[in-house]
């Protein structure tokens, strides 16, 4: 798919200049201006949550505080559009900040992935997305990050996928269900397709085994289940 214009790219990654603007009100932690705190009902823990309780040494806290202004740094960079250094300072704060503060490295993360998108490196915006995902799952910003960059891409399955994931745990989320609503169709149809290139595929090889016997691929009918999409093969008399 070709690539629209930056600001276009930005709307359907959730906002993403509003992320990083310099001001404490409008930035201040990331991790509280996420659209909804939401978290999937899973069997298995949240990293995120996990941590969340685990109290900090003091070296440890110093370090955290030194990396969240290093995210402040790099947030009025970005702000002023220097991508290239808000790149540096979050990437600086990725490397200051410890192990342990999973939602500070999932921002870190996020924000890597706003600039990755601002300068039309998708895959670069994926990996990152991925990697704040991995530490936060639950975090809105990332996934619909990841949706922008995967449907740049043209790998829409996976961007409808994100989105789908945003609704679940954010239903009323506008950016969200407007994906939904603009990929789902076009994924369908693609997946239609697909389905019939291979039919049309499993055909020609029915043809030349069948062949042999005396029979082609007319004596068989295929028949679709209008609940499931899948197909059924009866032989014809």
């Amino acid at each position: 798919m070709a690539s629209t214009s930056t600001q276009a790219s930005d709307e359907k990654a959730g906002g993403i200049a509003s992320d990083v603007k310099p001001s404490e009100a409008q930035v201040g932690d990331l991790t509280k201006s996420r659209v909804g705190e939401a978290s999937c009902s899973s069997s298995k823990e949240d990293p995120a949550e996990a941590n969340a309780s685990i109290p900090l040494s003091e070296d440890d806290q110093k370090r955290l505080e030194h990396a969240e202004q290093l995210k402040q740094e790099g947030n009025k960079l970005y702000a002023e559009n220097d991508i290239e250094g808000a790149v540096a300072k979050y990437e600086e704060a990725l490397q200051t900040a410890p192990e342990a503060s999973i939602k500070q490295r999932a921002v870190y993360y996020a924000n890597l992935a706003a600039c990755h998108l601002k300068c039309k490196q998708f895959e670069d915006a994926v990996q990152d997305s991925t990697a704040a995902l991995e530490l936060d799952p639950s975090y809105i910003k990332a996934l619909m990050r990841r949706s922008a960059a995967y449907e740049e891409l043209d790998d829409l399955e996976h961007a409808l996928s994100d989105s789908q994931k945003v609704k679940e745990l954010d239903p009323d989320n506008a950016l969200a269900n407007k994906t939904v609503l603009r990929l789902t169709p076009i994924v369908n149809e693609r997946r239609e397709k697909l389905k019939d290139e291979m039919l049309g595929k499993l055909k020609d090889l029915g043809n030349t085994v069948l062949g042999k016997f005396g029979l082609s691929f007319d004596n068989f009918k295929a028949e679709k289940d209008p609940n499931t999409g899948s197909y059924s093969i009866n032989f014809k008399q």
